[in-house]
């Protein structure tokens, strides 16, 4: 393995580790945010069976119902992740496309939360998920989901329903805030996501081309070795220490 495709899938990929879960500060206890400007948020804009939501409990999460689906993905929750890339998921697996789409690629084990990056120049092990899988992994039974319709809009000529969901969990840094926008058209899928921190600007991530269904298993193969990214040499290496100065010899008198 050479350390190129180190620097390709590890240091040039963003990853959730160390971001708190898609928050970019970890705050707690936080007041709910209010609806952007523009938006309708009244009860009479809402439809009747969506005016009066629930708070779900486990299995509530609005993304679960998707289970088998590919789509466009553009825009993510952490900067510099704007690109336009491939999406796919099968149930709890999940393959999404690098910045250099065609060459390199992630499939994501969801529930296990475990990655392999594969480039032409081989295959790695990573023990964590690519952030462009926020925020389908975000299920389970420790999770509690709050769900308020916020209104009706229009998304890239999808009729929309707007909703925000709060997601809180021990396992969790901190509370997290979405607000989905579920196209009618798409049996609900959301064609766009907002991620809204606390403490930072919301950041979105957009999803065209969006087909609902089984997806071809083989995109989710994945090599029988890979280096493990644990065993991989660091990407730099700090210099060798220098030797230390000898004192100069004194003359005996």
């Amino acid at each position: 393995m050479n350390r190129s495709l180190a620097l390709l899938l590890v240091a040039g990929c963003v990853t959730l580790q160390g971001w708190g879960w898609g928050q970019a500060a970890p705050a707690q206890g936080s007041p709910e945010q209010a609806p952007a400007a523009g938006q309708k948020s009244s009860d009479a804009n809402r439809p009747p069976e969506r005016a009066a939501a629930p708070q779900s409990e486990s299995g509530g999460f609005p993304l679960d119902q998707f289970q088998e689906f590919s789509a466009i993905m553009t825009g993510g929750i952490l900067p510099g992740s704007d690109w336009e890339s491939h999406i796919y998921r099968s149930r709890n697996l999940m393959r999404v496309e690098g910045r250099d789409a065609g060459h390199n690629y992630f499939v994501m084990d969801l529930e296990k939360q475990k990655s392999h990056g594969l480039a032409a120049s081989g295959c790695l092990k990573i023990g964590y998920l690519n952030s462009r899988a926020f925020p389908f992994f975000l299920f389970g039974p420790d999770k509690k989901y709050e769900r308020t319709p916020v209104g009706e809009e229009t998304v890239d000529g999808h009729p929309c329903h707007v909703e925000d969901v709060t997601i809180s969990s021990s396992e969790l840094q901190t509370t997290i805030h979405l607000r989905l926008w579920e196209a009618e058209d798409l049996q609900g899928f959301p064609v766009k996501i907002e991620n809204r921190p606390n403490r930072a600007p919301p950041r979105s991530m957009e999803y065209k081309n969006v087909v609902l269904g089984p997806q071809d298993p083989t995109l989710f193969i994945v090599p029988n070795q890979c280096q493990s990214s644990a065993n991989m040499e660091p990407l730099t290496k700090a210099p060798p220490a220098a030797a230390p100065k000898k004192a100069p010899a004194t003359q005996s008198q």
